[in-house]
């Protein structure tokens, strides 16, 4: 969901706008608007990159820093008393014509037929190496060959064998399996296309500690994605309950109940209730401030005594 800012009397109506374009293999990447080009999400736009020109597509509606400073856009905001800086973001340079955009498909298409006959190359090199993708530069100055390994490859002679044959400037890039799913997408146990080629632009570490705290079963998988680690989504809730665990008793903890002493054994955090086991096995289930009003009464006890 977008919103529309509205524009005070000062200077920030003059500041640069920032975008955030998509590239394939579900790359994204925010850019500077410095000329305010009326740009939709949608619209194919070519830009700087660091090897030459490039051509992605919007993602984002242009949003101004100053007016827009919590982020509601999804961009990535530098501070207010920063906004005339354009830290190094590189600039959107205009939509791309019909013509261009054809040229733009047309390279999607020589990718296919790069990556077959990469495959060939590879396979005379005798190389243990499995390729994942094929991206044109926009303007063919340059060819990147995605990859998957083991071990480390020396694909020196692949390289020369890949110049000579495409006549363009070569990159191997070696990517994890993370990026490997990222790039070829696919849809996940939730019926959804995977986090990282919908929105997610970087990965951040997630531990069994996440579903731990969630009370989740550590079942490898179950808690897997399809990259083989673990599913970015366990972080999602995680605050929650990290929060909400704060407001609970501890696991073990020994509860004195009209029905006999038992110890906490589980705590559901959604419900706000507290499972007991009683000495002779049985379990029962309490509301948590009522457990937390019995231990308050043991506290009291305890400290009359002491």
């Amino acid at each position: 969901m977008y919103m529309n800012h509205t524009h005070s009397t000062d200077k920030s109506h003059d500041l640069t706008t920032y975008v955030k374009l998509t590239f394939k293999g579900n790359r994204r990447e925010t850019f500077i608007n410095p000329s305010s080009l009326p740009l939709m999400p949608g619209d194919y736009a070519l830009v700087e990159s660091e090897n030459g020109i490039d051509m992605g597509i919007i993602a984002t509606k242009s949003c101004n820093v100053k007016a827009c400073t919590k982020g509601v856009c999804g961009l990535k905001h530098i501070p207010v008393d920063q906004a005339d800086n354009d830290d190094g973001f590189r600039p959107i340079m205009r939509k791309g014509t019909n013509e261009e955009i054809q040229q733009l498909f047309e390279n999607r298409r020589l990718e296919d037929t790069v990556f077959m006959d990469a495959l060939k190359l590879i396979k005379q090199n005798r190389l243990s190496m499995k390729l994942v993708d094929v991206e044109y530069q926009f303007d063919q100055k340059k060819v990147t060959f995605f990859y998957v390994a083991d071990e480390r490859v020396d694909f020196r002679q692949l390289v020369k064998d890949l110049a000579y044959t495409f006549k363009t400037r070569i990159e191997m890039r070696q990517i994890g399996v993370r990026d490997h799913a990222k790039r070829i997408s696919g849809i996940g146990p939730c019926g959804q296309e995977y986090c990282c080629s919908r929105f997610l632009d970087e990965f951040t570490p997630v531990s069994t500690q996440y579903a731990k705290d969630q009370n989740l079963a550590i079942n490898p998988s179950k808690l897997s994605g399809a990259c083989g680690k673990l599913k970015c989504c366990l972080k999602y809730e995680w605050n929650f309950y990290n929060e909400a665990q704060k407001d609970f008793p501890q696991i073990g903890l020994p509860v004195e109940l009209p029905t006999g002493v038992g110890v906490i054994c589980a705590n559901d955090y959604l419900t706000n209730q507290v499972q007991i086991m009683l000495e002779n096995g049985t379990h029962e289930i309490h509301p948590l401030q009522n457990v937390k009003s019995i231990l308050k009464r043991m506290d009291e006890k305890l400290a009359e005594k002491g």
